[in-house]
């Protein structure tokens, strides 16, 4: 069984591409079809329309929106972000341990993992965070942590959203 390699995850990238989006994130199989989603370079919501994905089935890439996306969303057993995870048990360890080769590294990695381990702050949910790890580890960017404009103004309580940037 063939599964999603570098090969595939480039014509979903370049598919994603073509439409306007910055990269594709595998989300799962569907028999012998590989479903990724198109993905911005910033998590933020935005309520647009159906949810569109990229399916790939032997060398045919096509960009699916409207209902047909639903249907193939639908029963799609989405996989799991293992290595975004593993991402961030590095960080939450090399916090613990005080284990940052730079000053550089030392904030941006605290950034995150006290984003998970918030006060009055909202944080981002771990399967976004997990997933933007591993599109930032795979194209050799980093993350940044955002708020979201309408909660700026409050004193506490802050929701945020992610943005890949180039390091």
């Amino acid at each position: 069984m063939i599964r999603n390699n570098k090969h595939i995850q480039e014509q979903a990238d370049l598919c994603a591409q073509e439409y306007g989006y910055f990269c594709a994130s595998y989300l799962g199989r569907k028999g012998d079809l590989f479903v990724y989603a198109p993905k911005e370079k910033v998590s933020e919501i935005k309520c647009t329309d159906l949810p569109p994905v990229i399916t790939i089935k032997g060398n045919i890439v096509s960009f699916v929106t409207g209902m047909q996306s639903l249907d193939i969303l639908g029963g799609l057993k989405f996989r799991d972000y293992k290595k975004g995870r593993h991402i961030f048990k590095e960080y939450e360890r090399k916090v613990m341990a005080n284990d940052f080769s730079f000053d550089k590294e030392q904030e941006y990695i605290t950034e995150i993992v006290n984003n998970q381990h918030p006060g009055y702050e909202v944080p981002v949910s771990k399967n976004e965070l997990y997933e933007y790890l591993e599109i930032a580890n795979r194209l050799g960017m980093i993350l940044k942590l955002v708020p979201y404009e309408w909660c700026k103004t409050r004193n506490d309580g802050w929701a945020y959203y992610v943005e890949l940037i180039e390091k």
